[in-house]
């Protein structure tokens, strides 16, 4: 995931999306439900949970709209990784963006080491076994459902607005 060598648009858009995915679970569906202690009790008033709750469910609904051989993935069983993919995205972003100038080229170098850190094959029944099992949304999804909703990637690549990797309703949870 990291690389001295590489550029820092290639090590903010692998090591540092993951670390952001990680620390994005303190917050996602499940990890919400723990205090600054770690012990299991639900800390946000009902409106933030109601919110939450509402925002999340527009996550749920893009990746449940994915298909592999006409089975759906289940967007609610891989929702905390969502999420958390989500924010890692986000985060590294900001980070990014914040440590220096960045050209066009480098933008776009950032986004596509996020899609070669989950760039995997897998045979149809593999798949067809994880989208039951796994609470992790089959690698392409990962990337397709992480940068649709994601505006700055279709600013890197020039999506217009209504292209399938730059759809005019995307979801905004943080």
């Amino acid at each position: 995931f990291f690389d001295h060598t590489n550029s820092d648009a290639r090590n903010y858009g692998a090591i540092g999306c993951v670390l952001g995915h990680e620390m994005s679970h303190g917050f996602d569906d499940n990890g919400r439900r723990y205090d600054a202690r770690g012990e299991l009790h639900d800390w946000w008033d009902t409106e933030t949970v109601n919110a939450f709750k509402a925002r999340s469910g527009c996550i749920r609904d893009v990746f449940s709209s994915f298909k592999i051989a006409g089975k759906h993935v289940n967007g609610a069983l891989t929702l905390g990784e969502d999420i958390a993919d989500s924010g890692g995205l986000k985060f590294s972003w900001r980070a990014f963006l914040a440590s220096g100038e960045r050209t066009a080229a480098e933008k776009r170098l950032f986004f596509t080491a996020f899609a070669q850190t989950w760039c995997q094959v897998s045979r149809k029944k593999s798949a067809l076994n994880s989208m039951l099992t796994d609470t992790h949304a089959p690698s392409k999804f990962r990337v397709i459902g992480a940068f649709t909703q994601f505006p700055p990637f279709a600013d890197a690549f020039q999506c217009p607005t209504g292209a399938p990797m730059a759809p005019p309703k995307v979801c905004h949870l943080w």
